[in-house]
């Protein structure tokens, strides 16, 4: 059994379809660039793209098969998630929004936020092949399509960020404060869904 050129636009499609939707990482790459510049925000892809594989790896070769005995993991992870989503947000919100006082967001943040996405779960359990937890050979070849599929992804969120930062600036009623703001209130929502999941919808 190999990694084939089907498995390849399988995964390298799929990944991108879901990585270009808004997140919790994804918000945070965009806030970066809008509050700080394009340049300061695209080390934070490095940050991202190495807590995914991190979490990715995890859930494959252990977490999957440790939450079939202990269910009650998941929901401890997905609580930790939304709580650590929520304290971003709160972050966020508070930002001065001439951004002279504002504390950047790191690449500690991301990584957190990244390692506790739950696109991370859905990665590991439904687009890379079952396979590649056990085979180095389907491992290496679909972990670096991933990366294939997560690097021009997060650059284009930097981007708009970057974006909206130079258009805040020729329309004044579409002010940075706003428009983070806004971002805020999307991490907001991505934690109660988080919540929502773990102890209603489950």
């Amino acid at each position: 059994m190999a990694f084939t050129p089907a498995d390849f636009g399988y995964v390298l499609s799929v990944c991108a379809l879901i990585l270009m939707m808004p997140g919790p990482t994804n918000t945070l790459l965009f806030s970066s660039s809008l509050a700080r510049g394009f340049g300061r925000a695209l080390p934070l892809v490095a940050a991202e793209l190495s807590a995914y594989l991190l979490a990715i790896s995890c859930w494959g070769f252990l977490l999957l098969k440790l939450m079939q005995m202990r269910p009650w993991i998941a929901m401890l992870l997905k609580t930790l998630a939304a709580l650590y989503i929520a304290w971003l947000s709160w972050k966020i919100w508070r930002f001065d929004h001439r951004f002279e006082n504002t504390a950047p967001i790191t690449a500690r943040h991301v990584f957190i936020a990244t390692l506790l996405n739950p696109k991370a779960f859905l990665f590991a359990s439904f687009v890379i092949p079952g396979a590649a937890f056990g085979r180095w050979e389907i491992y290496l070849p679909a972990m670096a399509t991933f990366m294939a599929a997560l690097v021009p992804v997060s650059v284009c969120w930097c981007a708009l960020g970057h974006l909206a930062r130079d258009g805040s600036r020729r329309a004044p009623w579409l002010s940075a404060g706003m428009l983070l703001r806004g971002a805020a209130l999307c991490l907001c929502f991505f934690s109660v869904s988080i919540l929502y999941s773990a102890y209603v919808a489950s």
